[in-house]
């Protein structure tokens, strides 16, 4: 008898027979008679029943009193479960066995197997094989034909799959998992794979360029945390670029064109056991195979109002100095953990950074659900429902606000104070800034580093860890390997938001001496700034000449064609006596040229310039040569060059430095580098690194925002039932 589960009732109160799979109006196989005769398994007998409206298949002994009888003899225990539901079965083929008596070259029909996906756990999967054993090709090819109808009237399931393969990935034994266990899985349900190694960093992203979505039905990544981000980012990039949308700030992207599958294979897998619970590669592939799938939050990364990337899970400051360290220690493998932690917690490089956050703030979860962690059938992700036809989500997010940016730290503006403006700041030190789109379960963090994120709630878990003494910064970290909540210190601040902008603040100066520094150059420049601004504004001033000679200066650059004599204005203090002596013809055909050590006058010759004064015939003659430099040092001695002098190369003995210059050259060098030296680790000091999924990256100015159920991923959550071991991390009890 079956069970009332199985039975939905009309309004008459009356059963009706529902198909587990499909609505009630599209039951496909509800006409379907039931298929019944004897099979033998594991050398027991069997009456096997098919039911494709019920979606099972069941069997029970004939033989109750445990006597082996039938054509199959054989030893065996029977099988314990007896009750296999057609949504878990993946895969059903004719079992053939060679034999000499006949000449087909498959071979002799024995039965039919079913693969079976069976929870093994509350969140793992395992394969279970049954074998149906008949001599008869006919009916073991009837059963497996309706079998694979009904389960070609199963969608979701993927028939076309690209797998981007990481060998190097976490223990470097990638392409021996995939062949011994992936491989098999995707073969008895016959799922056609396209696996591309990944040969280098930007490998992923060349070939999700040039991919046709179409082709397949969903893309997967087998590597670690960095993989999956590099296909999730190049997965969304290529379903925006499918519709045609300009992906800069402020643009509204449409959902993921296909799922995402995950087989994590890495060292920290924190993706996978977020979504699945799980970092099992067997379990993995078969929620890929099944079609189970959830819709997940992801945060798009912005650099200059520039999409950089798309991205789950961001830190900056203690977090990207682990994952500085852990490179150093890369031979290492998974162990290379341990001694980046110790690094990074020595109180020479745990420090805090001065930073500037804003942040728009996100609808706040209900008291009986703000501190509770997020599990398979969350009300706040599952039930919430986001009407959308044409498959783009909307981001209720506002504008950026212009008053809020702002390139000098010290003049920032502080947006609480604004009403109009849905923006927030903070601004403080910090020891570490998490944004979490979901919880981030990992071996060393198994509820996650925000046990409290959801999935799908369309919210970022900003996570501000502030200033505080050594000892309980390393009790917070403790906590993330137990039971007890990281977030519950004075100094931690958690905020559930929908958009972040983040700024690095960096003094104006820094404690070192810069050698590269002249005095001579600094004020150059300065005076040749001042001559240009005064030639923009077209003053002439010049107090030693003659009003009549001035008029005549004026008019004879007024009416040259073809060319332009610009203006200066000179404002000193004392000017030297030599400049008395000078006519206004020389002034206004000479255009000042400034050298970092020298002020030189380049002569120009005017081309209508006809009358001239007989006292003025050696200017003349040097104004038609157009050639010529006249530079005039500081002490006021006027030397007149030629053009053509200063290609030539004079010959004779080159000038030898002294020993005592010599040596004063190389102790300069030495100081240099010295303070060079100095002031890169002043700059490493007051600067850290984004670990963004795994991933470093060096911005100082970043933006994110969250993107509520935009990427679907195979996987159904963590299980409530999870039991959840705590790890120690050998390194954090020392210390």
């Amino acid at each position: 008898m079956t069970d009332l589960e199985e039975y939905i009732f009309d309004e008459d109160g009356n059963p009706i027979l529902q198909c587990p799979n499909f609505p009630q109006e599209e039951q496909l196989f509800a006409d379907e008679d039931d298929c019944k005769d004897i099979f033998h398994i594991k050398g027991d007998g069997y009456d096997v029943t098919l039911s494709l409206a019920r979606g099972l298949i069941t069997w029970s002994n004939v033989n109750p009193s445990g006597k082996k009888k039938g054509l199959f003899k054989g030893k065996g225990k029977g099988e314990d479960k007896n009750t296999v539901m057609l949504k878990e079965v993946f895969g059903v083929k004719t079992k053939r066995k060679k034999s000499n008596l006949s000449s087909s070259e498959e071979g002799v029909c024995v039965g039919f197997s079913v693969h079976v996906a069976d929870a093994f756990g509350p969140n793992t999967l395992s394969e279970r094989l049954i074998v149906f054993e008949h001599p008869s090709e006919a009916l073991c090819s009837m059963y497996v034909r309706k079998i694979n109808m009904y389960m070609e009237e199963m969608h979701d399931r993927p028939k076309s799959v690209k797998l981007f393969l990481q060998t190097h990935a976490g223990s470097k034994n990638g392409s021996a998992v995939y062949k011994n266990k992936v491989t098999p899985l995707f073969q008895a349900a016959d799922v056609h794979v396209d696996c591309v190694e990944v040969q280098h960093n930007e490998h992923i992203k060349q070939e999700m360029v040039h991919i046709n979505l179409d082709d397949y039905d969903c893309i997967v990544a087998m590597g670690g945390d960095g993989t999956v981000s590099k296909v999730a980012d190049g997965l969304l990039t290529a379903s925006q670029k499918r519709k045609d949308i300009d992906q800069k700030s402020g643009f509204t992207p449409v959902k993921a064109a296909i799922p995402l599958g995950i087989i994590p294979i890495g060292s920290t897998n924190d993706t996978g056991r977020s979504v699945m619970g799980t970092d099992d590669v067997i379990s993995a592939a078969l929620y890929i195979i099944l079609g189970r799938c959830t819709a997940v939050d992801i945060c798009s990364v912005y650099r200059e109002d520039r999409l950089m990337q798309w991205c789950f899970n961001c830190q900056y400051g203690f977090a990207g100095n682990v994952l500085t360290f852990r490179k150093r220690y890369k031979s290492l493998g998974k162990r290379g953990l341990e001694p980046a932690f110790i690094k990074a917690l020595t109180k020479a490089k745990l420090r805090p950074y001065k930073c500037d956050v804003e942040y728009i703030p996100a609808d706040s979860l209900p008291k009986n659900r703000k501190f509770l962690p997020c599990y398979r059938g969350c009300d706040v992700c599952w039930h919430e429902e986001v009407v959308d036809d044409n498959g783009v989500t909307e981001d209720l997010v506002q504008a950026f606000d212009p008053l809020a940016e702002s390139n000098n730290s010290d003049t920032l503006v502080n947006l609480a104070e604004h009403e109009d403006t849905p923006w927030r700041s903070r601004k403080s030190d910090f020891l570490n800034i998490g944004l979490f789109t979901i919880p981030g379960r990992s071996e060393l963090a198994p509820r996650g580093m925000s046990k409290y994120s959801h999935l799908n709630d369309g919210a970022i878990d900003l996570v501000l860890v502030k200033d505080a003494p050594r000892k309980e910064f390393i009790r917070m970290l403790k906590r993330l390997t137990n039971a007890k909540n990281q977030l519950d210190f004075p100094f931690v601040e958690v905020l559930r938001v929908k958009e972040v902008r983040f700024r690095l603040r960096l003094p104006t100066g820094f404690k070192y001496n810069d050698t590269n520094f002249n005095e001579i150059d600094y004020e150059l420049e300065r005076r040749k700034n001042l001559i240009d601004n005064a030639s923009k504004s077209d003053i002439l001033e010049l107090s030693e000449l003659s009003d009549s000679d001035d008029d005549d200066a004026l008019s004879k650059s007024n009416n040259s064609t073809g060319k332009t004599v610009q203006s200066i204005s000179t404002t000193t203090k004392s000017k030297p006596p030599f400049k008395k002596s000078q006519s206004v013809q020389q002034i206004s055909s000479k255009l000042l040229k400034r050298t970092n050590t020298e002020t030189s006058i380049k002569v120009k010759n005017m081309d209508d310039s006809e009358d001239s004064d007989d006292d003025d015939l050696d200017d003349d003659d040097d104004s038609d040569n157009s050639g010529d430099i006249v530079s005039i040092n500081s002490v006021g001695v006027r030397t007149v060059k030629s053009a053509s002098a200063a290609d030539q190369k004079l010959c004779g003995p080159a000038y030898r430095p002294t020993f005592a210059e010599q040596d004063r050259a190389r102790r300069n060098r030495r100081l240099q580098k010295k303070e060079e030296k100095k002031k890169a680790k002043e700059e490493m000091r007051m600067k850290s690194v984004w670990n963004i999924d795994n991933e470093i990256k060096e911005e100082d100015v970043l933006s994110f925002r969250v993107h509520h159920g935009l990427l679907k991923i195979y996987g159904q959550g963590v299980s409530p039932d999870t039991v959840v071991y705590e790890p120690t991390l050998l390194c954090i009890p020392r210390m």
